[in-house]
């Protein structure tokens, strides 16, 4: 266990660099933000990228992660909107939040996973009951790279380049394991520290699926936005597959 911390504490350092600069959502969560009332949510809050956004621009933001590493590393860098951006080591899986929120996001994948079907219905439906009506519930939810690359391989993939003052070094694979499951081994590398491996597992979730998920949980008016356009969002569709990154809104 101990180990496995260590491991998952070095990632989250290296992490709050490697997605440090990604903001290609952030405009679709700003306009959210102000047709909504605050606070807030946001499940899968990792190091506060998306919390940061929030907070700098005045709005109040509750952050949920079940990765203590990610939930220390992000109070340590929300602390400049500590008034504004509040973070809890909470799993929404075992129940609903006592508090309710008109906006919620599960960003960046988070949603993919949770790899058993069940475990997505009963997350879903706690997060229903977490958001108040009229709401809206936003899953930014992962592309295979095979979808998005059809000329990709499963070889290693390798990544140096400089974020500010740190050196981020990775090397990268993804394996399908089935047409729905891919495994992830990542060897990362922060500045001069030493090379560490983590391996992780995500569920593709077609966006079909991911509307009827919703749509079984309580939500309803499903759209499927594209490559983070508002201008793209339309209702899915099973003829239209999908090549790049998607997020789906719902109503509450």
């Amino acid at each position: 266990m101990r180990n496995r911390y260590s491991v998952e504490r070095r990632f989250a350092d290296f992490y709050r660099h490697y997605v440090g600069d990604f903001c290609q959502d952030i405009p679709i969560y700003l306009d959210l933000a102000a047709k909504f009332r605050d606070p807030i949510l946001e499940v899968g809050c990792g190091t506060g990228r998306v919390g940061a956004h929030l907070a700098a621009a005045g709005y109040e933001v509750l952050g949920i992660d079940t990765s203590r590493p990610m939930l220390e590393v992000a109070r340590n860098y929300l602390k400049p909107w500590e008034d504004r951006a509040r973070i809890l080591d909470f799993d929404i899986r075992h129940s609903p939040l006592p508090e309710r929120f008109q906006v919620a996001l599960v960003t960046l994948h988070t949603f993919n996973f949770l790899i058993d079907v069940e475990e997505q219905r009963l997350f879903l439906r706690h997060l229903r009951q977490s958001v108040a009506s009229p709401g809206v519930l936003v899953l930014d939810l992962f592309c295979p790279l095979f979808l998005a690359r059809p000329d990709s391989t499963e070889d290693w993939r390798t990544l140096d380049r400089t974020c500010g003052e740190h050196r981020l070094l990775v090397r990268d694979r993804r394996q399908m394991l089935t047409p729905l499951l891919e495994r992830r081994t990542q060897r990362f590398q922060l500045d001069h520290g030493p090379e560490t491996e983590l391996v992780t597992h995500r569920r593709f979730v077609t966006p079909c699926l991911a509307a009827q998920l919703l749509e079984e949980a309580g939500f309803e008016g499903v759209l499927c936005v594209k490559n983070y356009d508002l201008a793209s969002a339309s209702p899915p569709s099973e003829e239209e597959r999908v090549s790049g990154p998607f997020m789906l809104l719902a109503e509450a």
